[in-house]
């Protein structure tokens, strides 16, 4: 009996969910679109003055920032006997990072994996890599936005916390070290978790003999090895500092007087409303929650005016989806011109 209702109760789930998950778009994007205008209203709209040089550099730092995920994914294809090449990667990331606009955010995994299907990586493989840069990118994260989150969330929301946690809020380093600390020792078990998925989603003859770039192919049993996933989280550190200066050079953009010293204090914003945007599955690219997350913080820091934070946070949402679009498009044309060349023949 039991049996039976487990079914029921699935596909009772997988009708209702759809619709769940646009209401409570609908409703995060009304919530956030009435709290930002009313900043805006009640703010000094005359303090924002938008300068378009701070918006291109916002837009190339944002690209840069995710050279270590086209490494990493790189580095992975050719550890399960892949051959795609670093410009063929490059295309099929930032291609599916368009993606995750597409409601249901699987459509990024097959974006993904069919514009390399053709150029030396099978789908299945494609599809499992690109899950692992993103689990490991958007971990160290969460990482970096708890190690700085004494220096971003705001007051009102740090005083809610119980008395035993509210005092460690109070010295942001010795916080930080300790969440870093912590993070450091679950590396290993964030390796073993990988590694059973592996297991369990990985064709059984996808096995590789190169050791020294971390990937076990004894089985495929733990195929990212603790060492390996713990030297790239800390080049994945990278990545978020270069949003966090993206996210400084927009407010430089919008009239705010930023100093270098705050870059810290931008990167855990960044950090901290990307993680909460990905994890809203219901969003698609986050929209509406990663906006309503950024506000929330920037408004509360010195030197932000309401209507500058919300200024901000629009434009940044427009430069990275423009920095996306044309740095796809252009590696999309490269490609073209590179696999038209290699076919033309010779005279």
């Amino acid at each position: 009996m039991n049996n039976s209702a487990e079914p029921t109760t699935r596909s009772v789930f997988r009708r209702v969910w759809p619709v769940l998950k646009w209401v409570l778009f609908v409703l995060v994007m009304l919530f956030v679109g009435r709290k930002a205008w009313q900043l805006w209203r009640d703010g000094d709209v005359g303090s924002v003055q938008v300068h378009w040089r701070w918006l291109l550099a916002a837009c190339g730092l944002y690209v840069f920032g995710w050279l270590p995920s086209v490494l990493f994914w790189h580095r992975l294809i050719h550890g399960l006997h892949g051959t795609s090449s670093l410009l063929d990667v490059a295309h099929a990331f930032f291609a599916g990072h368009l993606g995750k606009y597409v409601p249901g955010k699987a459509s990024v995994l097959l974006i993904r994996a069919g514009l390399l299907a053709n150029r030396g990586c099978r789908p299945g493989v494609a599809a499992l890599t690109s899950t692992y840069e993103t689990l490991a990118c958007m971990g160290v994260g969460m990482a970096v936005g708890l190690t700085l989150a004494p220096l971003v969330w705001p007051r009102d929301l740090t005083d809610r916390f119980p008395a035993t946690i509210r005092p460690a809020f109070e010295h942001p380093l010795p916080f930080g070290l300790i969440v870093v600390a912590v993070c450091v020792v679950l590396v290993p078990v964030a390796a073993k978790l990988l590694g059973l998925i592996v297991k369990k989603l990985a064709p059984t003859n996808v096995t590789t003999s190169n050791e020294t770039n971390g990937i076990n192919g004894t089985g495929m049993s733990q195929p990212i090895r603790a060492r390996f996933l713990l030297f790239w989280c800390f080049v994945f550190v990278a990545t978020w500092l270069l949003h966090g200066a993206s996210l400084g050079c927009t407010l430089r953009a919008v009239g705010v007087e930023t100093s270098w010293s705050d870059w810290l204090t931008w990167t855990g914003d960044v950090s901290s409303a990307s993680v909460l945007g990905f994890v809203a599955v219901f969003a698609p690219g986050g929209l509406g929650v990663r906006e309503g997350v950024l506000i929330s913080m920037l408004k509360t820091q010195p030197g932000i005016s309401p209507s500058q934070a919300v200024a901000a946070t629009a434009l940044l949402r427009v430069v990275w989806l423009a920095g996306e679009i044309l740095t796809a498009g252009g590696l999309a044309w490269i490609a073209r011109k590179t696999k038209t060349s290699t076919i033309e023949p010779r005279a």
